[in-house]
């Protein structure tokens, strides 16, 4: 029987329990559920408390298929904008890297009044052009400046250039992979040396196409007797929904891994092994087979791995 493993954030078991509240004087980013190397989740609980979650997945010798986490899943707070990036699909990871391609989705738990992002072009450009102003520092003008507020989702899958804006906290949740290129940093300095930048193979995978993904307060809505479920996305590697629960209410995923990410509030969730009190601010990964019941008022973003 696999147990329900509570992660803690960095690689010396120590917690970092965000508030998902945004915070204006610090720069943030925690990975709440990691197999990568920079930043590998470590189990908090039970008897694997103090092992990482790759060893993990090997001691408990899971289903063959299942050999690394294929998602990862980081809580972002933003002082300045970020750069602007765009991912490459498989085919073109596949001949540049060892690394598959790339999606995520934002959902955005706070930001501040006029906060925006980068969400593709607002209008359909040439290549030439799209060169030309990537080139001539004036990619700007062609971009969608979006604002964002809680609650506010945006897929992006390859080819869609992006930008989280300052004063914006937002959980994001990516394929397992490293492939992302930067396209602009606005010039500035890291370390005192400006970020290398990957204008080539930006401009070989970038979609020059105004923007026709619907974002916002998107998802469709169910009612239950526990609460409400917010349908979010579902790409080849992962869906992701928004439940708020107020009651009970069971989840049992038979094959597949599912991640808890608790946003708000507090519940019990029991299962064949006990009973975890779990709270704002805790990453729960449920590994194939387990049953909870979970029981309580609390807010959760829950990600299945396809």
């Amino acid at each position: 029987m696999y147990p329900m493993l509570l992660l803690c954030h960095n690689e010396k078991g120590e917690e970092l329990r965000p508030s998902f509240k945004l915070n204006e004087l610090a720069e943030e980013q925690i990975f709440l559920l990691s197999g990568r190397d920079e930043g590998e989740s470590v189990v908090g609980n039970g008897d694997f408390k103090g092992l990482g979650i790759n060893e993990i997945i090997n001691r408990l010798k899971f289903p063959k298929q299942i050999q690394k986490l294929p998602v990862y899943i980081k809580f972002i707070n933003t002082v300045m904008r970020m750069p602007v990036t765009v991912y490459p699909d498989n085919e073109y990871a596949a001949k540049h890297s060892q690394e598959p391609g790339k999606s995520t989705l934002l959902y955005i738990t706070d930001a501040a009044d006029g906060a925006e992002m980068v969400y593709g072009f607002s209008r359909t450009v040439s290549p030439e052009e799209l060169k030309r102003r990537v080139l001539g520092g004036s990619l700007s003008a062609i971009c969608n400046f979006v604002n964002v507020q809680k609650g506010d989702v945006f897929f992006i899958p390859p080819g869609v250039v992006f930008a989280i804006g300052s004063s914006v906290a937002a959980i994001q949740i990516s394929t397992n992979s490293d492939n992302e290129y930067l396209i602009s940093d606005y010039g500035r300095q890291n370390d005192g040396n400006k970020r290398a930048l990957n204008i080539n193979r930006a401009l070989d995978v970038i979609a020059p196409k105004k923007i026709e993904l619907a974002f916002g307060n998107i998802g469709d809505l169910t009612l239950f007797p526990f609460g409400t479920v917010r349908e979010l996305c579902q790409t080849e590697d992962f869906s992701v929904c928004a439940m708020n629960v107020d009651g009970n209410v069971g989840i049992f995923e038979d094959g597949e891994f599912a991640s808890l990410i608790i946003l708000s509030g507090e519940a019990d969730a029991s299962y064949s092994l006990g009973t975890m009190h779990i709270k704002a601010g805790d990453s729960i990964l449920l590994p194939p087979g387990v049953k909870v019941r979970l029981s309580g008022k609390t807010e959760i973003i829950y990600t299945k791995f396809i």
